[in-house]
């Protein structure tokens, strides 16, 4: 197994977010609707790293949350990455899947929905790890044989899945079978004990060629490192005993990888409760509960803060829905009331914690001026008015928002054409949802011609049976990058023009980045330094005799916008200092 440690990396991250003594969690998306958090754990003492993932799919409670409790662990050998949720919006709804599968998005690398930015993400964590362990919750009792609905080779619960028991040199069966006796020797009743599922993926006869597609094949087959997935049963009622024996697999498989970590400690009771322990939300400085009223005024904006999120170690996501917008969480995304709509319903890991009803009093104005309807919507967070016929200027990467009609008291249709907000039920229906602006996410035949050659168009039609049609465009121009704002230890700010592909020598030492320019909105904007994530204000390290490759990528998508190599050098010429 190759070993890759942190301590060995190019840089030396300064994180400003810091769960528990060698830790530090980074957010990617952020400025979405679906942050997506990543923590880190350094171990003590140097050894492997090993990332441990939860929360693919979100009807799969025990995944996520026995995830969510490893990042409270004290590692005292290797290091460990834990995506504790890696699908949110299907965690929100208690679903499975909102769009597609995520676990069947890794035999290419896809780019159409939500859940292939994500498996973007996890490609890249997992170019950095030396083993992968992948958490699940299954339906019923695995067994090699068929004994009754419940207990046959389609199950999945109560199983520890590899894809082949041996792969090049990597001896999956005598890791997992060395689990097992452990973990099995300390679970009284046979029927919850747990099974060696050998799915044979790579075989051509295999029973389950979708795990083809799976993530746990991709890591094993792309970055040959050894993977597994551990399943504990839907069927069994008892969330906390699930993820105490989760947990101990994880710990366990860790141990076998060659990483030790201490298990936080936590009460059954807590993991029963966690989900509505101490969450807050309030709605226009009103604290929503199920007993209480939220007044709204047509036209008005909500306005949402979080003031608890629960128990820290649990740390659960939170989602606030309108009655008429089901899946489109108000917490990270902003929300002009143009229409009427009954209720808010407060969720907690697809949890309900309270249901408010809204009072409407008042009227939306009318549109001042000509007959032309004007769209409202939220560009990259800001509110934008747009008539029809015009042209709204975006940048690829950019967040859109069609919010509705201004000044209209119909059910409003909004359709962007070429994007499909529901895939099994594109009704046309395209207001509330995140679009993130990218061509290559839309069905290529409704791209139209403009005047500027480096420009994309879509169309925007009001579709509202009885009304006259109107319509804008959007024109989407690609992302340049164009400058690097850099300060060195003494606090000199340095400016870096930016060369894709290209490099530049700075003197040995430590460096914040404090910006990233391009033609669009900086916070559009994220880097890597090297295998690691870097946000502004983050520092990274320039060696001598180790390049630094530093890619900037698009913040809501993960693509990368280019890369440059950082060369340190005791005559490196200086580059322009700043004020």
């Amino acid at each position: 197994m190759r070993i890759k440690f942190f301590l060995a990396t190019l840089f030396l991250l300064t994180m400003g977010t810091h769960a528990v003594a060698g830790s530090w969690e980074h957010a990617f998306f952020t400025g979405t609707q679906y942050p997506l958090r990543v923590v880190y754990l350094q171990g003590e003492l140097p050894g492997p790293t090993i990332m441990v993932q939860g929360g693919i799919q979100g009807d799969e409670t025990s995944g996520f949350v026995t995830a969510q409790l490893l990042t409270q662990a004290k590692v005292l050998r290797g290091n460990v990455i834990v995506l504790p949720r890696a699908n949110v919006p299907s965690i929100n709804l208690c679903k499975r899947q909102i769009n597609v599968d995520m676990n069947r998005r890794f035999d290419q690398n896809y780019n159409r929905f939500y859940e292939d930015r994500v498996a973007r993400v996890i490609r890249f964590l997992l170019a950095q790890s030396d083993a992968f362990i992948h958490l699940h919750e299954g339906s019923g009792f695995y067994n090699p044989t068929y004994v009754d609905n419940l207990r046959n080779p389609k199950r999945y619960g109560q199983s520890i899945i590899v894809d082949t028991l041996v792969y090049d040199k990597i001896d999956l069966e005598q890791t997992v079978n060395s689990v097992l006796t452990e973990l099995n020797g300390k679970i009284g009743f046979s029927d919850y004990q747990f099974k060696l599922f050998n799915t044979r993926t790579f075989d051509k006869g295999t029973d389950y060629p979708e795990m083809r597609k799976s993530l746990t094949c991709y890591a094993l087959a792309e970055h040959g490192i050894p993977a597994m997935a551990v399943e504990v049963s839907k069927s069994i009622r008892q969330i906390d005993w699930k993820v105490r024996q989760q947990l101990s697999a994880t710990v366990m498989l860790l141990h076998r990888l060659g990483v030790e970590v201490t298990p936080p400690d936590f009460s059954d009771e807590d993991v029963l409760a966690y989900a509505l322990k101490g969450v807050k939300v309030s709605v226009n400085g009103r604290l929503l509960e199920s007993s209480s009223v939220i007044n709204m005024v047509p036209g008005s904006t909500l306005t949402v803060k979080s003031i608890s999120s629960g128990l820290r170690e649990f740390s659960p996501e939170l989602a606030l829905f309108a009655s008429d917008r089901p899946g489109v969480n108000l917490i990270n995304a902003q929300r002009m009331a143009l229409e009427p709509f009954s209720e808010l319903e407060l969720r907690s890991d697809g949890k309900q914690v309270a249901t408010a009803q809204v009072r409407w009093t008042g009227k939306l104005p009318s549109s001042a001026g000509d007959d032309k309807p004007a769209f409202v919507c939220w560009l990259n967070g800001n509110p934008v008015f747009v008539r029809d016929g015009e042209v709204l200027h975006t940048v690829l990467g950019d967040q859109l928002i069609l919010e509705g009609v201004w000044g209209s008291d119909l059910k409003e249709i909004v359709n962007l054409k070429g994007f499909v907000a529901i895939p099994w039920a594109n009704n046309g229906q395209d207001m509330g949802w995140e679009i993130i602006l990218d061509p290559d996410n839309f069905m290529g035949k409704y791209a139209m011609a403009t005047d500027r050659p480096d420009a994309t168009r879509f169309k925007v039609v009001r579709e509202t049976p009885g009304v006259p049609s109107a319509s804008f465009y959007v024109d989407i121009v690609p992302r340049k990058v164009l400058a690097l704002r850099l300060a060195d230890k003494r606090g000199q700010n340095l400016l870096i023009p930016w060369t894709s592909g290209g490099s530049y020598r700075l003197p040995a030492g430590e460096y914040v980045l404090e910006a990233a320019w391009s033609n669009g909105p900086g916070n559009k904007l994220m880097a890597t330094a090297g295998d690691m994530p870097l946000s502004e204000g983050e520092s990274f390290t320039v060696k001598i005799g180790n390049p630094l490759p530093l890619t900037v990528r698009q913040a809501t998508t993960f693509d990368g916008l280019g890369t440059m190599t950082f060369t340190a050098g005791s005559f490196a010429e200086l580059p322009s200092a700043i004020n």
